[in-house]
């Protein structure tokens, strides 16, 4: 079997396991990428299922470390892991079907340098919301459900557009969200997030069916990932925030929940991960935010106070 037929197979693969056409667009752009540097670098790879080897899965992580972005700045760490995290998946697959010999307990990718996460303080929450504030009209009640959504249920952007008109329970303060990989998930509203969106539901959208969108654009129909990015860009614009973006907010809102007193496993619900390894990230951001809350139980001041 070659390597395109194998690559045929893990694509035919992933639509049997109903991922979405997200996910699979990210594999077919983050293995094609590997694939160029195969045929480009490797004599003789071209189609050899010989070269798909771990040898070649560590020389491709080197040459991802040393690419640059087009500010010239590298790759980040957590760039260059889920590119191999796509590659390693396909090698799994292709092991898993008896294609390659087994030498998946050797697949490891690098470890992933996290950057301090500064998450939106107490001030800056308030002016975002205040700069959806500047006028009352359809868009700009919309606009702060989005931001509502996102620092107090930890949506995230893609997310939104989702949201139909019967997955908003107001009565019980719920929300289903269709996440990654089309699951579903069960999420609390707050109190003040729920009447924004209870007086967008009876001011816009009165009377549209449970299958229609909740939010919609200019035109009438639903709502894109691509305005939501548009939208983030004029409020970093008005705010001044020159770190916001979509998940910033999601960030912020994990960070609180914790250290607010919300258990891990709860919060992991939430935000849909599927490992609780990836809601741990939130642990040191919350450890921290509590360091800055609390007064310094100092012994030496005990000492000089006698």
């Amino acid at each position: 079997m070659t390597i395109q037929e194998m690559y045929d197979m893990f694509l035919l693969e992933q639509e049997f396991r109903n991922n979405s056409p997200v996910t699979i667009s990210w594999y077919k752009d983050q293995l094609e990428e590997f694939f160029i540097w195969l045929m480009d670098n490797i004599p003789k790879a071209y189609n050899d299922p010989a070269q798909l080897n771990l040898l070649n899965f560590k020389r491709y992580g080197v040459h991802l470390k040393q690419q640059t972005k087009r500010n010239g700045d590298r790759l980040s760490s957590s760039s260059v892991h889920g590119s191999l995290r796509a590659v390693k998946a396909f090698y799994n697959f292709c092991i898993g079907e008896d294609y390659l010999e087994d030498f998946s307990r050797q697949l490891r990718l690098p470890k992933v340098h996290c950057k301090e996460q500064l998450i939106l303080d107490d001030q800056e929450i308030i002016k975002l919301l205040h700069a959806c504030d500047d006028s009352f009209s359809h868009y700009s009640l919309r606009n702060k459900c989005f931001v509502l959504l996102m620092l107090d249920s930890g949506l995230r952007r893609g997310e939104i557009p989702r949201i139909n008109m019967g997955d908003i329970t107001f009565s019980s303060k719920s929300m289903i969200i269709r996440g990654k990989g089309s699951k579903q998930r069960l999420i609390p509203i707050g109190y003040q997030t729920c009447e924004q969106l209870l007086n967008y539901c009876l001011k816009y959208r009165h009377g549209a069916s449970g299958s229609e969108p909740f939010f919609v654009d200019q035109s009438g129909g639903r709502c894109s990932d691509n305005l939501i990015k548009q939208i983030f860009k004029r409020l970093k614009d008005t705010t001044g925030i020159e770190r916001l973006h979509p998940h910033l907010l999601r960030h912020t809102f994990a960070t609180y929940y914790l250290a607010d007193g919300g258990d891990l496993e709860t919060l992991r619900l939430i935000l849909g991960h599927s490992d609780i390894q990836t809601t741990q990230m939130y642990l040191h951001l919350a450890f921290n935010l509590k360091l800055q809350r609390s007064r310094h139980n100092s012994h030496i001041d005990k000492l000089f106070d006698c």
